[in-house]
């Protein structure tokens, strides 16, 4: 699978004595033969060029100020494994911030979120240089992936997990 933005599920406590390298060498990264068993198991999701919009469209409408909104997609900003703020370090959420977004995300109206942002979701499309235009079907697409993140962030939190993401490089 071509997939250029990913999450993975790890141990709680697992992410925690992990350098940048090693959380680097857990995370599937573009066409990764492990991604498909990882994704099998439920402990890795990817997506292909709908990373950028689903964040849209958790965060730009003004319904939901809640921090938790950030998380999700991108992680909330780059960290550490000790989870300081770093330019070259993934994004670890903690067993808390990853029940944080999930709660955010089982609360959304996703396909809600989607439509209300038809109009910014399409703009940006078109300014990445995306090949197909905006339309119904990347609309479908983008709620599909958000749904697919939902379930993998409920997962995660159920069992006590962080996350990590890594974004496209």
């Amino acid at each position: 699978m071509s997939v250029d933005h990913f999450w993975r599920r790890l141990p709680g406590r697992a992410v925690d004595n992990c350098s940048p390298e090693e959380l680097g060498e857990l995370v599937p990264r573009g066409l990764d033969v492990r991604y498909d068993r990882l994704a099998a198991a439920g402990l890795a999701l990817g997506v292909r060029r709908t990373a950028v919009l689903m964040e849209l469209a958790l965060t730009e409408n003004g319904l939901h100020p809640d921090p938790a909104a950030r998380l999700p997609v991108y992680g909330g900003g780059r960290h550490q494994a000790d989870g300081t703020p770093s330019d070259g370090g993934m994004p670890v959420l903690r067993p808390a911030q990853v029940a944080a977004a999930s709660a955010f995300l089982r609360d959304s109206a996703l396909g809600e979120l989607v439509r209300q942002q038809n109009s910014v979701l399409a703009r940006t499309a078109a300014h990445l240089g995306y090949p197909t235009p905006w339309s119904e079907a990347w609309a479908q697409l983008v709620v599909h992936d958000l749904r697919e993140l939902r379930d993998f962030f409920a997962a995660a939190a159920a069992a006590g997990d962080a996350v990590v993401v890594r974004e496209a490089e």
